[in-house]
């Protein structure tokens, strides 16, 4: 009896335990029920905040590939993080290839010495611009610390800006300032001179009648003669000092230089110089004055045939594009000759629209000076350098009144 009392309570006491156990397993599983519910709501919430970050990323990525400026940003050491497609286009090169390379390496190979320059307080407080020349652009580059949230420095964020037709209008605004104190002197000069020079001419005009030597004619000549000589270049200076007012009207640009390379046809082939033009355009109509631009396009056509005296290649290429004028956006027409000629010295290409600066034994010097005015009162701009692929590249710039896309290729 006693075997069965001990039994009874020991199943007495493992039925309270299983009772016991149930009850620990319900709750375990209530709980594991409230812990995997906040851990699907932790995973919602963590997938949000992943998709939240991934569009952040995105929404900066698209403004970063927006801007008309180029961006790199690099660590400390100069590394290159990342760089928007601007940066790629200005410097030639792209992400997959300069990622990790020092910055130097997007202009020219730069040393880590000239990393340094750059570097400098000046430049990361933005208060000064580096400039650089990279294919055929004008750089102005610009640095700033990039900081991590406790402010210590993690790097560098470099600007890349674009300046290369601000320098050119820059310096034509220069040329126009340096003309027009330069024709007013010219002015003023040549009534002086004319003057005096015309009692000169007479004076030996007389004296040559009254002179029997040989040997004295030939003086009084050749004073007559220098005088003639110093009386046509004063005639030059006054041609291109004097202002001719344009007859303004719509025309358009593309026609009147094919007329201009009809005309002067018959004088490239002749010097073997082969002629190409290529429109952006089928018109590109612009307010000027037609007899004033052929005056400007046959001096640049025939200033590339005389530097090619063994014939070459001329080619004309117009392009459009938009202009941002103060808060306006204007269309622009750019015409840009290129011959395969010697190319202008370097020396002398600062110098090239100056009045009587010439490379001609028998230039006067004023061609490119009188292009130059007649640009400026087209309210255009006109540029003047070696290309990279050699010979001379000239550019000109107009403001267009109405485009078309459709494009015209001449022979």
């Amino acid at each position: 009896m006693q075997d069965i009392s001990l039994l009874q309570k020991s199943f007495e006491s493992f039925n309270k335990a299983t009772v016991e156990l149930e009850r620990a397993y319900a709750r375990l599983e209530e709980r594991f029920a409230t812990l995997n519910k906040e851990l699907e709501e932790k995973n919602i919430e963590l997938v949000k905040t992943v998709e939240e970050k991934e569009q952040t990323r995105n929404y900066l990525q698209n403004i970063l590939e927006s801007l008309t400026n180029g961006v790199v940003v690099t660590d400390v050491a100069g590394q290159i993080q990342t760089l928007n497609s601007c940066a790629e286009m200005f410097t030639g090169g792209s992400q997959t290839e300069v990622i990790g390379q020092h910055i130097g390496i997007l202009f020219g190979g730069m040393a880590v010495n000239d990393w340094q320059k750059i570097d400098l307080a000046e430049y990361a407080k933005g208060e000064a611009g580096h400039k650089v020349k990279i294919n055929s652009r004008t750089l102005e580059i610009f640095c700033s610390p990039f900081k991590s949230p406790n402010g210590k420095t993690i790097g560098n964020v470099f600007v890349l800006r674009d300046i290369t037709r601000i320098e050119k209008l820059e310096d034509m605004a220069k040329r126009t300032e340096k003309f027009a104190a330069m024709g007013e002197m010219a002015a003023n000069i040549a009534h002086e001179i004319r003057n005096p020079l015309g009692s000169i001419e007479l004076f030996a005009s007389l004296l040559l009648k009254n002179l029997s030597q040989k040997k004295d004619q030939e003086r009084a000549i050749q004073i007559i003669s220098s005088v003639k000589n110093v009386d046509n270049k004063i005639s030059n200076l006054l041609l291109f000092t004097r202002t001719q007012s344009p007859k303004m009207s719509k025309i358009d640009l593309h026609e009147i230089l094919s007329k201009v390379i009809d005309f002067s046809e018959q004088i490239m082939e002749q010097g073997g110089i082969s002629v190409s033009a290529k429109y952006a355009c089928e018109h590109a109509y612009i307010d000027g004055d037609a007899e004033m631009l052929k005056q400007v396009f046959l001096n640049i056509i025939l200033n590339a045939q005389q530097a090619m005296p063994e014939g070459g290649t001329l080619a004309i290429v117009s392009s459009t594009s938009a202009n941002l004028i103060g808060q306006r956006e204007s269309q622009v027409v750019e015409i840009v000759f290129q011959d395969s000629g010697p190319g202008i010295p370097e020396q002398n290409l600062s110098r090239i629209f100056d009045p009587f600066f010439s490379t001609k034994e028998s230039g006067s010097g004023l061609g490119l000076a009188i292009v130059h005015n007649i640009i400026n009162q087209h309210n255009g701009s006109v540029s003047i350098e070696n290309a990279i692929q050699g010979g001379v590249a000239v550019s000109i710039n107009f403001p267009l009144v109405q485009k078309d896309v459709k494009i015209r290729e001449l022979k």
